[in-house]
């Protein structure tokens, strides 16, 4: 690795040149690199792991954190995640490393939920400011299907119960207390 003390005869450089030569720190010291360009290959595995993390993201945007929350607490679903994540680990990307590889089982495990417990995490989930999302390959998950998400979370992670189970849910009031832990403040 060439050592530049002084490039292009200043004490300090930034930026390309020429679209071939970057300049660039090494702990502290300028120096010259090649420019290059990551290779973003768009390949269909590339593409399902972008669909599968986006949708996971989206889902976290129900849950109310410490920041927004006016009280500074969060909700218990926010705080139980937090307080469970591995050291060194935030809360989301826990989250989605665990639910990385489970997200097909639970997509279909939603699409055997019956018509009335579709409705309530629906619902549910549109109050608490998810949205429907399509994914790069163009799937729509509902809003719902990401509640769902988080409920399995919450059941299998974080010791958090929904009466009569995630999967079958005893009534409206079940997933609207579930709802309420990820939603709402302590």
């Amino acid at each position: 690795m060439a050592k530049v003390s002084a490039p292009f005869l200043s004490l300090d450089a930034s930026g390309t040149v020429a679209s071939t030569l970057t300049a660039s720190k090494w702990k502290g010291r300028n120096y010259m690199r090649l420019r290059i360009i990551p290779a973003n290959p768009q390949t269909s595995g590339q593409q399902d792991v972008r669909s599968i993390l986006g949708t996971l993201a989206k889902s976290v945007r129900a849950v109310l954190t410490s920041y927004v929350d006016t009280a500074h607490v969060g909700s218990p679903f926010f705080v139980a995640a937090r307080d469970g994540a591995p050291s060194g680990q935030s809360w989301v990307s826990w989250y989605q490393k665990t639910m990385y590889p489970l997200f097909g089982d639970e997509v279909t495990a939603y699409a055997g939920v019956s018509g009335t417990n579709h409705g309530y995490y629906q619902t549910h989930a549109l109050a608490s400011g998810l949205a429907d999302y399509t994914d790069k390959a163009g799937v729509v998950h509902d809003a719902g299907e990401q509640l769902f998400m988080l409920a399995f979370f919450a059941t299998t992670y974080l010791g958090i119960t929904v009466a009569g189970g995630y999967l079958t849910p005893t009534n409206e009031a079940a997933v609207t207390a579930f709802a309420a832990d990820v939603h709402l403040t302590v």
